[in-house]
């Protein structure tokens, strides 16, 4: 599957959500797509706005093998959903890290994928008309 199908899903799974918008400036960028290129352009061209980082405690473990991961945590806020496994999180001097009060739910992309390919179900997993997409195209099935 390429990166505008995957496009179309989130926007799919987000349809209505007044407060959520999808956004494909990465398109657009120097490939590859790294996340300090995208906040930085995404500062330069929206001064008027504020960014932050949102990632699984498992993504955190790993926040030192990123592209200048140090400039993103003296300059972006960071959001962690812990994950089943990965509570124990590592300690940034500078970085400014909310631990996000949520149920765990263990639901992933792999899960999906994995479910789809075994020709199990991903009902309930993913919003309807994800769902409907997915069937129809035959994603994720090879």
């Amino acid at each position: 599957m390429n990166e505008y199908h995957r496009l179309h899903l989130v926007q799919l799974a987000i349809e209505g959500e007044s407060t959520l918008k999808v956004c494909d400036i990465e398109f657009r960028l120097p490939k590859p797509s790294y996340t300090v290129d995208t906040l930085s352009y995404l500062q330069e061209k929206y001064p008027q706005h504020s960014f932050a980082i949102i990632m699984g405690s498992d993504s955190l473990k790993n926040f030192p093998k990123w592209k200048n991961y140090n400039h993103i945590i003296r300059h972006y806020p960071i959001y962690i959903y812990l994950r089943p496994g990965h509570e124990e999180l590592p300690f940034y001097e500078e970085a400014k890290i909310t631990i996000l009060k949520s149920p765990v739910l263990e639901i992933s992309a792999t899960l999906v994928r994995n479910n789809i390919k075994e020709g199990n179900s991903i009902r309930y997993l993913v919003p309807d008309k994800v769902l409907e997409e997915i069937t129809k195209n035959g994603y994720y099935r090879n």
